[in-house]
């Protein structure tokens, strides 16, 4: 017995041993450059928005360093502006970013995308310790707002007093109530549950109302949206819904 605990102390050594050996081989090159944020996102071409691609060092340089990325996907150049190709992080810094806004063309030319991957890059290596498979390509969709889409999806999570929530499409004057669903049950042991109905509408504009009976907006995690593919007509919730009473978004299919 007392050799076993004799051995005891040398495997633990060991161990921990070989989990610093695997943390110098992953992190311990501390000057390398990587995306912020790998997520794939997704910007609708009409929005006039822009999503913005932060590249990080892991240490700061003494000198600029310049990041090039490598454009690739789907997307012809006519769909989209880049602020540039490439990134100066200033000596110092850690970090700098580019930007990439869809152009709204008018036409009906389907959905693309545009990949962002880090290339060469003022010699430092390219992910976390230089081995190039963490955060290193971010993948953006442009959504073609032009293509027909009269499917609306309407999604509510409700929490424990889902029976104060319901929602209501109506006519652009608020007179004619085209669909509606709710109230709802009240969700069990506080755990939030999610119903989602799918609506046809016409093409035209339409006004999209949450509800909350008792007057103090959704309860938490309540949220509700309206969407069609990857374009969003209305969402929001939570207490601060509104007048905590309903909240109303006036929105358009096909317009």
């Amino acid at each position: 017995m007392k050799k076993i605990l004799k051995l005891i102390p040398l495997v633990c050594l060991a161990f921990v041993l070989q989990n610093c050996e695997e943390d110098l081989i992953i992190y311990g090159e501390d000057s390398f450059i990587q995306l912020e944020n790998d997520a794939a996102a997704s910007v609708v071409e009409n929005s006039g928005t822009s999503v913005v691609v932060n590249a990080i060092l892991g240490s700061p340089q003494a000198t600029d360093v310049t990041v090039n990325f490598d454009i690739t996907g789907t997307a012809a150049a006519s769909r989209y502006t880049l602020s540039s190709s490439s990134v100066t992080i200033a000596a110092g810094d850690t970090s700098g970013s580019l930007s990439l806004t869809p152009i709204d063309n008018g036409d009906i030319d389907g959905d693309v995308t545009v990949t962002l991957t880090l290339s060469s890059t003022s010699s430092l290596p390219v992910g976390v310790g230089g081995e190039a498979v963490n955060s290193v390509s971010k993948t953006i969709t442009i959504v073609d707002d032009n293509v027909p889409c009269n499917d609306v999806l309407v999604t509510v999570t409700v929490g424990r007093w889902g029976s104060e929530n319901s929602w209501g499409i109506y006519s652009s004057d608020g007179q004619t109530l085209i669909a509606s669903d709710g109230p709802f049950d009240n969700a069990t042991n506080a755990a939030p549950v999610t119903y989602e109905t799918t609506v046809f509408l016409d093409d035209g504009c339409y006004l999209f109302a949450m509800f909350d009976s008792y007057g103090d907006g959704m309860d938490p995690p309540g949220t509700y949206s309206a969407t069609c593919g990857a374009i969003i007509h209305a969402s929001g919730g939570g207490p601060g819904m509104g007048n905590g009473s309903q909240e109303v978004t006036a929105f358009c299919v096909n317009q």
